[in-house]
């Protein structure tokens, strides 16, 4: 089984236009998501949606492949309102070995604490907008791999290809 991350869809969030989002940002995403084999795990990590998210989540639950989230902090919803909707796991964050190297999964950077060797995180897009969080800046080190849909094209990412590039 294939496994897939993708982050910070924010979904109907129109705002992030001015950060430099293309118009169609939301339909570059259904459009990618909609082409991951059934057979597959998407793991998100975090901030799903702005607004709609009956809609968003709905439209998510008719996809076939397996869906973790990795709440973020616009996913404010209990895990049970996301486990109804259609995710088959929720967390604030997990670890799990996949190729060989202990990840950790968050939305945010998590500081070193000598128990993983990879923490693939969201949270930062492509741009300074999250400078403000000194706390999160301070704890930045070589463990961690911001993920970007910024960076990606707005396409989901194989884990695999991310951890080796």
């Amino acid at each position: 089984m294939k496994t897939y991350i993708i982050t910070d869809t924010h979904f109907n969030h129109k705002k992030l236009i001015e950060y430099g989002r293309p118009d169609n940002f939301d339909d570059l995403l259904w459009k990618e998501l909609g082409k991951l084999p059934s057979n597959c795990l998407l793991i998100h990590l975090g901030d799903v949606c702005i607004g709609n998210d009956l809609e968003v989540h709905e439209r998510l639950r008719l996809l076939p492949f397996i869906k973790i989230l990795v709440k973020g902090n616009h996913d404010k919803k209990s895990d049970n309102w996301y486990l109804e909707k259609g995710w088959d796991f929720v967390c604030e964050q997990f670890t799990n070995t996949y190729f060989g190297k202990k990840i950790l999964f968050s939305h945010i950077p998590v500081a070193w604490d000598g128990y993983y060797e990879l923490n693939i995180h969201g949270h930062f897009h492509d741009s300074d907008h999250r400078r403000h969080e000194t706390g999160l800046m301070a704890i930045k080190n070589g463990y961690q791999k911001l993920l970007a849909m910024e960076y990606t094209n707005y396409k989901p990412v194989l884990l695999e290809e991310f951890i080796k590039n």
